[in-house]
């Protein structure tokens, strides 16, 4: 649902409570908030005062809105409510009590790696994307800040600012042209190279997160950003085994064929992966995979 009007006071916006600050960003502030007479949570999204004046920032935010109200899986955090208010623009989304999966690699003494629940972690993460690259969308931000997992294991994927569709009829002939986008430790060769939008890229930035999540560092590392995304075209990635030795050999091999430099020589897709993830152990120790259930993709 999209609306045009705002109330907004101390406390309120729109016909929601404020309950608290979830995370103030350097354009935008996500809140905890309920509404009014349902008393039902929902996280909401408002752009920030400072930025709501440029045209492309407003954009931008409302393209994001208007995916989350298209996409409906399980595993993608769904938009509800769209609000174009003129100064500040907001929506609400679900409220999915959890955090970012970037936490227990930064700051494991404080979120211990769900080390039993990350294969259903994965699994669910990539049944989302699998989702949204068959509706036609490319999320083109695939990171573990951006794949949300509450305490029982629940995923959520999330952020689709920078999500978009393959270039193509007149905007092709044209010479429409796609920015180059992305965070640069999983950014894809693709995107360096600001070439038309695929699953392919976004196999390659999931497959850098999954890298990340059994190693607890990326495969890549550099001084600056040129070297950084120099070592992403060019290259070779070290086996996940160098860094944790607990990585079984068929988890090594299967993400690093999603992180291949071309996409012809990556996964065809992540139906694929899932497919074959199924019948994988993370690490050596991992209960056998037929211990592991599957979900909806």
């Amino acid at each position: 649902m999209a609306t045009e009007s705002n109330t907004l006071s101390e406390d309120r916006i729109g016909g929601y409570r404020i309950i608290r600050v979830i995370h103030p960003g350097a354009t935008s502030i996500v809140m905890e908030v309920v509404q009014d007479g349902t008393e039902k949570r929902f996280a909401l999204k408002q752009l920030l005062a400072s930025r709501g004046e440029d045209s492309d920032e407003r954009k931008a935010f409302g393209h994001e809105a208007m995916i989350g109200m298209e996409l409906r899986h399980p595993n993608l955090v769904r938009v509800h409510e769209y609000n174009r208010d003129p100064v500040q623009p907001w929506f609400t989304m679900d409220f999915f009590a959890g955090y970012h999966l970037k936490l227990p690699i930064a700051r494991p003494s404080v979120y211990p790696m769900p080390k039993a629940q990350l294969h259903r972690i994965i699994e669910q993460a990539a049944a989302g994307l699998a989702y949204m690259h068959d509706k036609g969308w490319t999320h083109r931000d695939v990171k573990p800040e951006n794949i949300i997992a509450s305490k029982s294991g629940e995923v959520k994927v999330i952020d689709y600012a920078l999500a978009m569709k393959p270039i193509g009829g007149l905007r092709k002939l044209f010479g429409g042209k796609v920015p180059r986008q992305g965070t640069p430790s999983y950014i894809s060769p693709e995107q360096i190279r600001c070439e038309s939008p695929a699953p392919s890229a976004d196999i390659y930035s999931f497959g850098i997160t999954c890298y990340e999540l059994a190693c607890g560092r990326p495969p890549f590392r550099a001084n600056s950003l040129q070297e950084l995304l120099n070592k992403h075209l060019q290259e070779r990635p070290l086996p996940l085994t160098t860094h944790n030795k607990l990585v079984t050999q068929e988890y090594n091999d299967l993400v690093l064929k999603m992180i291949m430099k071309k996409p012809a020589d990556r996964l065809a897709s992540l139906h694929e992966f899932l497919t074959r993830f199924r019948s994988v152990r993370i690490f050596q120790d991992d209960p056998a995979p037929t211990a592991v259930a599957g979900g909806p993709y």
